[in-house]
């Protein structure tokens, strides 16, 4: 099979046509567990529930034999929380029940999140060899006063003896989780954090900016003036840097907070961006597909008792009007560094949404937000600054 089709270039175009070969979707696995959770985070995971782990798994499989049989799959993604607190057996038992319900293709990307603390080199060799392919590890931050601070388990040295560990156990692809603009950062830390990891040279590295969420420990900590965040300059100072450094040093910049070398592009993320359907299977996870999209409930305890007795765990369902596929493809496709070709969103979507959008176009781009080139509509450099109120002003119009 033409390895192309697989690793989609880094300029696909946010509306590119595979024709009949798209069919294979993506699929998300969610594993809510956590050693401890971290202060700013508002992911469905919880800490403590250890011991649900092995009826979750035995839920998890269920739920997927109740899918459709032998939908051919391009990425298989196991995230959470985190999916590497599990011992290897369990991830491997997933793994195995996907690839009996579904078909897994040599080419299929199979991606685990992991956190450094959770998991050991032996154990990457063990899920290396089941056929886990890509290693996605949330690092943060290099520094080890940072990462206490925000309640991270794991230090930098662990987070290198498990990078050299996966390179061992024969993981070519790594990919690395940052957050700028975290409480005491400065941008010396990020600068710092930028060059100790390009210097591993992983193949992949998502650079996202804290968002500070209602209800986190962290955000009632900045409510209560227990603790600053940096200036919104200095936070912005971050981003240019890792925007200007990170092509630099040999990454392609080609989604708002992601950069590849070459070819290492995530497919799996590229299917959300990119609009097609995926499953999601777990406590909290959501499916778009054949134009419903359905979200299972959040609670692990309840979401195994539901599935154990054959009930169903959809918290909320919805089907996709024109308008609302009209809008994703918009805000989903600008994340996309190469944009959304214009002509091609008429013919899907008309005229009218088309024409709807002259006004807002005009302004954004000609205050320098938005350009358009080869007739593909983008978010400039200026624009991926403040990228959230560019988009806004255009669904606004829609």
């Amino acid at each position: 099979m033409n390895q192309e089709y697989w690793t989609l270039p880094v300029d696909c175009p946010t509306d590119c046509k595979w024709g009949e070969r798209m069919k294979p979707i993506g699929i998300y696995l969610h594993f809510p567990f956590c050693k401890r959770k971290c202060s700013y985070c508002d992911f469905n995971s919880y800490s403590g529930l250890e011991e649900l782990m092995d009826e979750y798994t035995k839920a998890l499989i269920r739920q997927m034999e109740t899918a459709e049989a032998g939908l051919a799959v391009r990425s298989l993604f196991f995230g959470g929380g985190t999916p590497s607190l599990l011992p290897p057996d369990r991830l491997i038992e997933v793994l195995e029940a996907a690839d009996r319900r579904f078909k897994l293709l040599p080419e299929t990307e199979i991606t685990l999140e992991a956190n450094p603390a959770t998991v050991t080199a032996e154990a990457l060799k063990r899920l290396r060899n089941a056929g886990f392919n890509r290693l996605s590890i949330g690092l943060q931050t290099s520094q080890d006063r940072l990462l206490e601070a925000i309640g991270r388990i794991h230090r930098w040295s662990d987070f290198t003896d498990i990078f050299h560990g996966a390179r061992e156990a024969g993981f070519t692809i790594i990919g690395i989780d940052l957050i700028f603009g975290l409480p005491g950062q400065t941008t010396a830390d990020w600068q710092e954090t930028l060059a100790a990891v390009t210097a591993l040279e992983p193949e992949h590295l998502s650079a996202y900016g804290l968002q500070l969420e209602e209800g986190t420990p962290l955000w009632e900590w900045v409510e209560k003036g227990q603790v600053r965040l940096p200036a919104e300059e200095e936070t912005l100072a971050m981003m240019e840097r890792a925007m200007k450094f990170l092509p630099e040093a040999g990454y392609e910049h080609y989604e708002i907070s992601n950069y590849a070398k070459p070819g290492y592009a995530s497919r799996h993320n590229l299917g959300y961006w990119l609009g097609e359907d995926y499953l999601g299977f777990g406590a909290g996870a959501t499916s778009t597909f054949k134009g419903k999209r359905w979200t299972h409930l959040e609670d692990p305890a309840e979401y195994i008792r539901r599935v154990g007795a054959g009930l169903s765990t959809v918290a909320e369902e919805e089907r996709l009007d024109e308008t609302t596929r009209a809008e994703e493809r918009l805000l989903l496709g600008l994340r996309l560094r190469s944009g959304v070709g214009l002509s091609e969103f008429k013919e899907r979507y008309g005229p009218d949404l088309a024409r709807s959008l002259h006004g807002p176009l005009e302004y954004l781009i000609g205050n320098g937000w938005l350009e358009m080139k080869e007739g593909r509509l983008r978010l400039t450099d200026k624009g991926v600054m403040i990228s959230n109120t560019v988009i806004a002003k255009l669904l606004s119009e829609i």
